[in-house]
């Protein structure tokens, strides 16, 4: 069978239509030839997203953007219809992320996964999220140093407006004669400084005196032992006066101490053979007497020892007869 000239020419067109249909409907997102699911997101914003745009998943390409409506609800929010293929699982509680794909700005979706286990079905809504520009992320890390420099800049204006109002005339003066007092208080004590070098040359006193002070202590480092065997002999010898009666042995010192007194007040008084002696001169004088003819006796029996031998023989003999 042929077919005729208008017939072919009528199969040719209508192919051509059904291919510019499917290729203007592949651009747009629409594959007839692949099964897809449509999804959706709503956005504040889109910053350039169109539709054709791809849909990635940790950069594989899973899908492009459908079409993009305002909300009738004079919110301003954006939705966007997105298909994805039915073949990649995508948890319900993933979130749809616009971010640039190259440094031209070029949008894109990349799906975020969650940590569902229900997959996400034929006409679910996602969540949206908005990767920050470059201009943002910018402010972003600037915006903090921004305002510490700024803080700053307030403190150093107050700082000023202080120091201005501290450094006026008067406590400008006040400070030029304290720096002048501070440059003659060195000047004397540099003066005092040499004469000390001066006296210390030529009398040599003070290191004397600290030659001294360090044999003195080397010698009590070196008697250190003695010195501790004194101090344990003090110890022990307070133990002894400790241990010791005292208040007894001081009653009996107070007590004769008073019969000494006594004594001496009845001596003073004529009382008694040594009151008799220390006052009454009689008595002396007998006893000078008494002691001169002793003496005389004693002389003479000295010289004259036959005297009183006879007379001893006499009488021993007349006893005999």
């Amino acid at each position: 069978m042929k077919l005729s000239r208008e017939t072919k020419i009528g199969l040719i067109v209508t192919t051509g239509i059904a291919l510019m249909f499917w290729g203007v409907n592949y651009l747009k997102g629409k594959d007839f030839f692949t099964s897809q699911k449509l999804i959706f997101a709503i956005y504040d914003r889109v910053d350039g997203l169109t539709a054709s745009n791809v849909i990635l998943v940790n950069g594989m390409k899973v899908g492009l953007v459908r079409n993009l409506v305002l909300l009738p609800d004079y919110s301003g929010k954006i939705l966007v219809s997105m298909h994805v293929s039915s073949k990649v699982k995508i948890p319900r509680n993933s979130v749809a992320e616009i971010y640039s794909t190259d440094l031209l700005g070029t949008k894109g979706i990349r799906m975020v996964f969650g940590d569902s286990k229900d997959e996400l079905q034929d006409g679910d809504t996602l969540q949206s999220a908005m990767q920050s520009s470059l201009t943002e992320q910018v402010s972003a890390q600037v915006a903090p140093i921004k305002n510490k420099a700024e803080n700053l800049l307030s403190s150093l204006d107050s700082v000023l407006l202080i120091l201005r109002g501290v450094f006026n005339e008067e406590t400008k003066n006040n400070l030029k004669r304290s720096f002048e007092s501070i440059s003659n208080s060195l000047y004397s004590i540099q003066n005092i400084a040499s004469n000390m070098d001066t006296v210390l040359a030529k009398q040599g006193r003070l290191r004397m005196i600290f030659d001294n002070l360090e044999s003195i202590t080397t010698n009590i480092k070196n008697n250190n032992d003695k010195i501790a065997d004194i101090l344990n002999n003090f110890a022990s010898i307070s133990d002894t006066l400790a241990k010791a009666n005292l208040a007894a042995t001081i009653d009996n010192a107070k007590k004769t101490l008073e019969q000494t007194a006594t004594l001496f007040e009845g001596m003073n008084k004529g009382q008694g053979s040594l009151g008799q002696l220390a006052i009454n001169d009689s008595l002396y004088n007998n006893l000078n007497s008494t002691a001169r003819d002793l003496d005389a006796l004693i002389t003479d029996l000295h010289e004259n020892p036959k005297r009183y031998i006879n007379l001893s023989l006499f009488s021993f003999g007349g006893k005999k007869k």
